[in-house]
């Protein structure tokens, strides 16, 4: 197989390029592994689903697949009965999808690939080179922390419970009662552990934040799509919240502060992400005071939050975040800094040292 002609390629990387979803290759060798293992194979149907299942996450994009793949369905039958010299009245008016190729969709359904192959061929791919023309160079990975180490970062935000059915073996408790009783009759289960973390992400948003929406995005996008958290929900502020927590980026769906800390609980982990006013220099106390009475209020309500900060810690003297900095948990974005948040997070005790002799956590 040529690597053009790799399986599902054109309607992924319509998905990832014309209309914008979030998607890795490891979201394409998902599918490919699950077809070559067997799964979803008996009909068209069922490779649908399992394309829907793993690369749509609200309902408008698994609309956008079902669309994508009913052209494909379409031109595939199209090409089939062209072949056969008996193309169909109602084949003929198929409309053409995008960027899906009758040779692509010919050979949709062979299996014959390596993990290799798919990587290179979403790399080389026609629209993956358009990308790499210099209109279109700003790419995720210049952020101080790439998607990929969000992603795994995300995953160490653990609070794992036992709960459900016990299905594992309890070696330990087991091997008392054998030993009380002088058999086995039956083992000991317990219920498999579950990762019961809750996550809030407030973000500041609009403002001296305009320049840092993509880095929020892709913070909002690994925590919900490979944070393998319980729950995580988003709210978003300006400068500081006041009354209102907004669902919407656009400052829509308001819900009242007190509303939303009595629904969290208060083992929630809730992460900040502003740059405090840092970005622009300056120092405004009415900011600083009014974000000591949200903390505080912050505070009665749930055990664990820190804040990260797109700013360099060293662009905080002075100004309005470095004030904030003295009573709140406040690490840079980068690497090493979301990962000290996370330790925060997760109820861990740590130093930081990030302005002067004065400031320590």
């Amino acid at each position: 197989m040529q690597l053009e002609e790799l399986p599902l390629l054109e309607i992924f990387n319509s998905l990832r390029h014309r209309h914008g979803l979030p998607l890795g290759v490891d979201d394409y060798l998902v599918v490919l592994r699950s077809l070559q293992a067997g799964f979803c194979i008996s009909n068209y149907q069922e490779i649908e689903q399992l394309c829907c299942l793993v690369w749509a996450k609200t309902e408008e994009e698994n609309r956008l697949i079902q669309r994508l793949f009913k052209q494909m369905w379409g031109h595939v039958q199209q090409a089939t009965t062209s072949k056969s010299g008996n193309a169909t009245k109602s084949a003929s008016h198929l409309s053409q999808p995008d960027n899906i190729s009758a040779s692509s969709t010919e050979t949709s359904l062979s299996l014959t690939l390596e993990p290799v192959q798919a990587v290179q061929a979403v790399r080389t791919s026609r629209l993956y080179r358009e990308l790499k023309r210099p209109r279109y160079s700003l790419l995720t990975e210049y952020f101080p922390v790439t998607r990929r180490e969000m992603k795994q970062i995300w995953r160490s935000l653990r609070r794992p419970m036992r709960e459900g059915v016990p299905i594992e073996l309890d070696v330990e408790a087991t091997v008392v009662k054998m030993g009380r009783e002088g058999f086995l009759l039956e083992p000991v289960l317990m219920p498999p552990r579950t990762n019961r973390t809750d996550l809030v992400l407030l973000i500041d948003q609009e403002g001296s934040m305009v320049p840092f929406h993509g880095l929020s995005r892709q913070l909002v996008e690994t925590a919900q799509r490979g944070g393998r958290l319980r729950e995580t929900r988003i709210f978003y502020f300006h400068d500081y919240p006041d009354e209102y927590l907004y669902c919407h980026p656009a400052f829509l769906d308001a819900q009242p502060i007190p509303e939303v800390l009595e629904e969290i609980g208060e083992r929630t982990a809730v992460l900040i992400v502003s740059d405090a006013g840092a970005a622009r220099g300056n120092f405004d106390q009415e900011r600083v005071d009014s974000t000591k009475v949200w903390i505080e209020q912050l505070q009665q309500s749930v055990r664990y939050f820190a804040w990260l900060n797109p700013m360099p810690s060293e662009c905080w003297r002075q100004t309005t975040a470095g004030e904030i900095a003295r009573f709140v948990p406040m690490l840079e974005m980068s690497s090493q800094g979301m990962k000290a948040a996370i330790s925060v997070l997760r109820g861990r005790y740590i130093v930081v040292k990030e302005l002067d002799e004065s400031l320590w956590y």
